[in-house]
């Protein structure tokens, strides 16, 4: 029975072409992005699971309370933290604090100088995470405070072979190593860290190193990991209280302990407020993105199922002789539905193998596109197929069930009279199309909202201007003045640098005093350079000038903050971190975004410094842009011959803000295409059947005179109805998706009315050219064929 049903249904796809080639392209498509969201949700959940400690690993997080009561979590922990909780928690059975992430530095071994990642860590370090040791012993590595643990692939640059146990490594300009007086050496060689890890680094270095030079005792600071391992019996809840217990016998802050799973923090990598990333974790993400993500290859499958069905109920009448001719013959409902569920699976699998070799094929633009390395081992992986399969008896069953129901109940004598009425006219049809377009709506306008804020990000007046303007760094603990005086001679002459600045930024907003107020300010080091390097514009007051000065410049945003009618004159007292003495305000500039825009301008203080500011900015000209680029890299090596020199334009760092933004740009505008094209395809394909089924009334039409724009405008009306109705379901969803995405920038542009207008007349031009191009071809054929036809 079978396979009779498997001929039948061969035979039936054979006649039908243009119908299987639209259904098998569209399910392809659909499933294709479905099998990719899968990939990329799996590959999101399986980070870290490496671990041979899991599911008894996790990391300290702090919860902060803030003055309102509320409680930010973050993954943040303190120096003193992984050893009182070790000492005075029985269940915690090992901890390592992890230190680094954002943290370079220059490493040093014989003539080669690179900057490597660093991970400041404890000697449990191996005994915790399940990183391999190549070469070396892993329990006793990072005992001694002048050891190093490298990776394989550092070791091979430095090197070129991985035996190099007792190799010595140089860190000049640290002030860690500079107490330490010796070179540090090389105890173990370990394997790269997998791309499933959160935690990344080149090399590892014993904590207690670093505080040769930076031994914080506050209980109170939060800026590290501290992971621990504890007892299989242990109970989460009850470590969980024990922390808190050591905590509260240690400082009466705010403070509360938690724990996480390791396994967690890859999708909730809880950063602090600032972003800081010096807890080691960087690879962190947002499941928000992976389930948004299947959502839009959900939303795409389903519009070609109902492409799937519209197709096989419109083109219904054709057969309902066929099953007219079934029942007289004896055969019941359930076999006739199993006739037509057999063409729906054959297409579903047809398309299912499809969606397999577009899958392969779209794998490295999709990995690149969502900054992943998915292999295409992947797609061949147990829980794939297993995904696969249950896909394939789901879609068979989203697309064949209903339409073959449908023909299954079909009236014999009134197929055989002719006076069956089956067209995407009727009810179910019509929700199909209104369905399938208001998705296709809904992706449309986002896209042109999303796209309309990414240009008002690119295209936005910052209040300064970064073209051309080249970042590095003056690295390590060095006389920076010398270091500053040695670039300044070498570049003085030469003629592609038409500016050249000095300083850097404390990080994160610090108090600012006033009288009696305490205005939190980002505190910026900057030389009489700074503002016409970068262009920006000084209100009031004076610049900076090469003699040194205790004045300082600020931006509006301060000035509002103090309520100051005549700032110019006015004393404050900065951050202590620089100095206790009083400062005078001399200068005020325009307000400019020195973050992204998601934040609203911050209150900002400029001062001077003589030991403090190790950036470097550059203006050059873009006609001898190569030219000033070596010329500093010349000067660099000069002045800094064992630094690994690096650079960036500050346009890519301001680029980097949005990334992620960036990614999903792309992202959505194929989703916006593909759900475009799949509803034309299969508006094209009922609009061919619609036309096709009303031949005789086409050549009538036509022998009484109606023109083609007449009879153009009569097929098109229906279908220009459900997509006007599509646009006005679509329409609220996509401002509110937008509205709420929008208000995660503090600067964005306006939801503006001419942009529906322009997407919906889009829309409707579009489904007036695919159904126009069906008629036209039926009305082109010769009246009295049309007669003859049926």
């Amino acid at each position: 029975m079978l396979a009779n049903y498997v001929k039948i249904a061969v035979r039936h796809h054979r006649k039908n072409k243009l119908y299987a080639g639209i259904n098998i392209l569209g399910l392809a498509i659909g499933i294709s992005c479905v099998l990719l969201a899968f990939l990329y949700l799996k590959d999101e959940n399986s980070f870290d699971r490496f671990h041979q400690q899991n599911p008894h690993l996790y990391r300290v997080t702090t919860a902060i309370t803030q003055p309102g009561g509320s409680a930010q979590r973050t993954g943040s922990t303190g120096q003193l933290h992984g050893p009182a909780f070790k000492a005075q928690v029985p269940e915690i059975t090992a901890y390592s604090r992890v230190m680094g992430g954002d943290i370079y530095g220059d490493i040093i071994a014989g003539n080669k100088v690179l900057k490597q990642q660093l991970l400041f860590v404890d000697a449990d370090f191996f005994r915790i995470f399940s990183f391999p040791l190549i070469k070396g012993d892993s329990a006793t590595a990072l005992s001694d405070i002048g050891s190093a643990v490298i990776t394989e692939s550092t070791a091979l640059k430095y090197f070129n072979r991985t035996n190099v146990v007792g190799e010595l490594l140089r860190m000049d300009a640290d002030p860690s190593a500079r107490r330490l007086g010796k070179p540090l050496v090389i105890s173990g060689v370990v394997k790269d860290p997998p791309l499933h890890s959160s935690i990344r680094f080149d090399v590892l270095l014993p904590f207690r190193f670093m505080q040769l030079s930076f031994n914080d005792t506050d209980w109170n600071n939060v800026y590290l990991s501290t992971f621990v391992v504890t007892r299989p019996d242990a109970a989460m809840n009850t470590v969980i209280q024990q922390l808190n217990r050591v905590a509260a016998a240690h400082t009466n802050s705010t403070l509360t302990f938690g724990l996480q799973p390791v396994t967690d923090i890859h999708l909730h990598p809880l950063y602090s407020p600032d972003g800081n990333r010096e807890g080691g974790v960087i690879n962190g993400s947002n499941p928000v993105f992976a389930w948004i993500f299947m959502g839009i290859a959900v939303f795409i499958l389903v519009m070609a199922g109902i492409n799937f069905i519209n197709i096989t109920l419109a083109g219904s009448l054709k057969r309902s002789k066929e099953v007219g001719v079934r029942k007289i013959n004896g055969s019941s409902s359930t076999q006739i539905i199993s006739q037509f569920l057999t063409e729906s699976a054959l297409l579903c699998a047809i398309a299912l193998l499809l969606a397999f070799l577009l899958t392969a094929s779209a794998l490295p633009v999709f990995n690149e596109l969502a900054g992943k390395a998915i292999s295409i081992g992947a797609i061949l992986h147990p829980v794939i197929g297993l995904a696969a399969a249950g896909l394939l008896l789901f879609i068979i069953a989203l697309t064949g069930a209903y339409p073959a129901y449908v023909l299954a109940r079909f009236s014999a004598i009134k197929a055989f009279s002719g006076s069956l009425q089956l067209t995407g006219r009727n009810i179910p049809g019509r929700i199909l199309i209104v369905t399938q377009f208001s998705l296709a709506v809904f992706f449309l306008l986002v896209t042109v909202l999303f796209y309309r804020q990414m240009d008002y990000v690119q295209s936005k007046d910052l209040g300064y201007h970064p073209e051309q303007v080249v970042v590095t760094h003056i690295s390590g603990d060095r006389d920076l003045k010398q270091i500053q005086d040695i670039l300044k001679n070498e570049l003085a002459n030469e003629p592609g640098i038409t500016g050249l600045s000095f300083g850097g930024d404390r990080g994160g907003a610090t108090a600012v005093h006033l009288h009696d107020k305490e205005i939190p300010a980002i505190h910026r080091v900057i030389d009489k350079n700074y503002l016409p390097t970068l262009g920006i514009t000084l209100l009031e007051g004076q610049n900076f000038t090469d003699n040194w000065s205790n004045g300082v410049i600020v931006n509006e945003a301060f000035v509002k903050a103090a309520g100051l009618q005549n700032p110019i004159g006015t004393p404050i007292r900065t951050d202590e971190y620089f100095d206790k003495e009083i400062r005078t305000i001399t200068g005020v500039v325009k307000d400019f975004h020195a973050g992204s825009l998601r934040e609203r301008i911050a209150p900002m203080v400029m001062i001077m410094s003589r030991w403090y500011g190790g950036d470097v900015w550059m203006k050059v000209d873009p006609r001898r842009q190569q030219a000033s680029l070596a010329a500093l890299a010349a000067a660099y090596k000069k002045a800094l011959p064992e630094t690994a020199f690096t650079y960036s334009f500050l346009n890519d760092l301001n680029a980097r803000e949005y990334a992620q933004e960036q990614r999903w740009k792309v992202i959505i505008r194929w989703a916006a295409l593909l759900s475009v094209l799949i509803c034309c395809s299969g508006l094209s394909g009922l609009a061919h059947i619609a036309t096709h089924q009303r031949m005789k009334e086409i050549g009538i039409r036509k022998i009484l005179g109606a023109g083609m724009t007449s009879i153009v405008a009569l097929f098109s009306k229906e279908f220009l109805q459900l997509v006007a109705i599509a646009f006005i379901t679509a329409a609220p969803l996509a401002w509110i998706v937008i509205h709420r995405w929008l208000q995660g920038f503090a600067y964005h542009t306006g939801i503006s009315a001419w942009i529906f207008i322009a997407t919906g007349s889009f829309t409707l031009l579009i489904a007036l050219a695919t159904v126009g191009f069906q008629v036209i071809r039926a009305v082109g054929v010769n009246p009295l064929k049309n007669l003859n036809a049926g």
